[in-house]
C-alpha cells in the first residue's frame, strides 16, 4: 500500500507562510505534495514557468470571495417551494502585494512601460493580465495548495501611504476557469520532504475482551494523535510509549447485543493500519 499524502486525522490549517505564483495562462499544476521547507525549496519543487508574486500582505491576508445573487425558491399555490433558482456566481481572490516592483505595478495598473531611468509608466487605458495563479498556503510540515489554470488581475482599490504600516498594493484575481473547472484545491497533505510512515498493528493482547477492559496493542509509529477502531466503534483511554511501539485502550460498548467480531485498526495522521481480527465478548 502506497503512504498516503493527504492527512487522515487533525486536518485543520493554519497558514502561519503562504506563497502566491503566476504563470502564463494555461500552465499546469505543479506535481503535488511540493516541498515547502522554504522558499528556496518550494520554488524548485513548483518550477518554471512559475514565478513568485512577491511579498504580501500579513494583516489582510488573501480574501476569496464571490459575488452574485442569492438562490431563490420559487413556487406556485399548490407547491411553493417548485423551484430553486441556481443564479451565476463569479469567484476572486482578493491580494495585497507589498513589494513595490515593475511586476507589482504592472498587476496593479493592468499592464505599463518602463521609462528610460527605470520608471514605470502608468497605461492610459489599463488591461487586466490574464495568468494561472498557485496559492500555497503553509502550517508547519503541511499545506494546502490552490490551483487555478485561468484568473484576470488587476488593481481592486487605491493604495494609501500609512507611516504606521507596509503600503500595499491590493490586486483583485477573477476566476475565470479552465478546462476542468475552476480551479482545484487540495487537502492537507504534508510537504514532500516530509517522511511518512503509517502505523503498523503486529499482536493484541488478547484477542477477546469485554467492553470496558483494558488491551494493548503492539506494532510500529503508534504515536499520538491516535485512534483505535474496533470496526466501526471507536476505543477510549487511549495511551501510547515514547517509543511508538505500544497503545493501550479501552474496549468500547457496541449497540448491537451479543458476540461481534470485528477488526482492530490504529489510525494516525500518517494513515491506518491493517486490521487484526478481535471479538467483543457481551456473552457476561
Amino acid at each position: 500500500m502506497a503512504n498516503p499524502t493527504y492527512l487522515t486525522k487533525d486536518p485543520v490549517l493554519v497558514p502561519n507562510t503562504g506563497y502566491v505564483f503566476v504563470a502564463p495562462e494555461g500552465t499546469p499544476k505543479p506535481a503535488l505534495p511540493l516541498d515547502i521547507r522554504n522558499l528556496r525549496t518550494l520554488r524548485e519543487t513548483v518550477g518554471f514557468p512559475w514565478e513568485s508574486i512577491g511579498n504580501t500582505s500579513l494583516e489582510n491576508g488573501i480574501a476569496h470571495e464571490s459575488e452574485g445573487d442569492d438562490p431563490e425558491v420559487l413556487g406556485t399555490w399548490q407547491n411553493p417551494s417548485l423551484r430553486t433558482t441556481n443564479p451565476p456566481k463569479v469567484y476572486t481572490v482578493q491580494l495585497n502585494l507589498a513589494d513595490f516592483t515593475i511586476e507589482t505595478y504592472k498587476l496593479y495598473y493592468g499592464g505599463g512601460t518602463v521609462a528610460a531611468d527605470g520608471s514605470f509608466v502608468i497605461p492610459n487605458v489599463p488591461a487586466a493580465s490574464t495568468k494561472a495563479m498557485l496559492i500555497v498556503a503553509v502550517d508547519g510540515d503541511r499545506h494546502v495548495v490552490e490551483y487555478y489554470e485561468r484568473v484576470a488581475l488587476i488593481g481592486a482599490e487605491g493604495v494609501t501611504y500609512d507611516p504606521s504600516a507596509l503600503t500595499e498594493m491590493p490586486v483583485k484575481a477573477t476566476i475565470l476557469g479552465g478546462v476542468a473547472g475552476l480551479g482545484e484545491i487540495s487537502p492537507v497533505m504534508w510537504g514532500k520532504a516530509v517522511v511518512v510512515t503509517p502505523p503498523t498493528v503486529t499482536a493484541l493482547s488478547a484477542a477477546t475482551s469485554a467492553p470496558g477492559t483494558r488491551i494493548t496493542l503492539t506494532g510500529t509509529n503508534l504515536h499520538a494523535p491516535i485512534t483505535v477502531w474496533f470496526g466501526i466503534y471507536e476505543g477510549t483511554e487511549v495511551t501510547t510509549t515514547p517509543t511508538g511501539t505500544q497503545v493501550t485502550v479501552t474496549v468500547p460498548t457496541p449497540v448491537e447485543t451479543g458476540d461481534l467480531a470485528v477488526q482492530v485498526k490504529a489510525e494516525t495522521n500518517f494513515g491506518e493500519s491493517a486490521g487484526q481480527a478481535f471479538t467483543i465478548d457481551q456473552t457476561a
